[in-house]
């Protein structure tokens, strides 16, 4: 039996259902089903560590035991593994891109004799090469040419309907001082507005994130809210990711404000 499969068998054991696991941990069901599923594609490896921690409380199974299953089942399935130090308090240095600063030590540590590792040798070395084309090719764009490329258009925002909101402590999230960081699970877009200037639209592929420093003037709106994961020195917010709404992000020296709002 897989993993993924005994996590599911697990629970049905313990008599709960995802939607009051989401209710208790936060996390959105559409990603608990993911996990069940071993469908671990659509985070970055650290967040799915993350929210089998969180996952692994609410149906009362070992921490380390499903981090090691996790690990395990990742290595079977060709997923990038997490770090091979499963301890709950440890944690290795981290990029946005999911790899840990010891999966490349390990890359460059590999046996030349291997064929395995010289086939993945060459594979990154052609991936290096696409990602030089694609990015020549983009500089080379004229700026009517970037211009003229459609973007999607966004739905218009409920103002008079806000659905949630949370006041995240100024210790955690303070204007001009304090980083969020924003990973897509979707294709999201970022709407970045200083003061009363009209924003510019970010948009984001899944697994891709953006750094922000708020400060008093700046807001930032996200859609769909359910396609991001919010994370703050690291660790993920609560309730991360939102409902399918608008996200409109804000802070001062008191801390940070989320409220969201449904589509006219």
């Amino acid at each position: 039996m897989a993993f993924h499969e005994d996590l599911r068998n697990h629970r049905l054991k313990k008599g709960l259902i995802l939607e009051e696991i989401s209710e208790d941990t936060k996390i959105n069901v559409r990603i608990l089903q993911a996990l069940e599923q071993g469908d671990y594609h659509i985070l970055p490896v650290p967040y799915i560590r993350l929210f089998m921690k969180a996952y692994a409380l609410a149906i009362d199974y070992p921490v380390e035991d499903i981090l090691r299953g996790l690990e395990n089942e990742l290595k079977l399935t060709g997923e990038q593994g997490i770090t091979t130090n499963i301890s709950i308090e440890s944690a290795s240095p981290v990029d946005m891109t999911g790899a840990t600063i010891s999966d490349v030590q390990n890359i460059l540590q590999v046996d030349k004799s291997s064929q395995s590792n010289f086939t993945r040798l060459i594979g990154g070395i052609l991936v290096l090469v696409i990602v030089i084309i694609f990015g020549k090719t983009l500089l080379n764009q004229s700026p009517t040419d970037l211009a003229n490329r459609k973007q999607p258009l966004l739905p218009e925002m409920n103002l008079s309907q806000s659905l949630d909101s949370l006041k995240i402590s100024n210790s955690l999230l303070s204007a001009g001082k304090d980083s969020l960081t924003i990973t897509s699970v979707d294709f999201l877009s970022i709407i970045v507005q200083s003061g009363s200037a009209q924003g510019d639209t970010i948009y984001q592929s899944p697994g891709q994130s953006h750094i922000f420093i708020l400060n008093d003037s700046l807001r930032l709106k996200l859609y769909p809210s359910d396609a991001a994961v919010l994370s703050i020195k690291q660790d993920t917010l609560p309730g991360s990711p939102f409902s399918n709404s608008w996200l409109i992000i804000s802070a001062d020296s008191s801390g940070g404000q989320l409220r969201t709002y449904s589509t006219l």
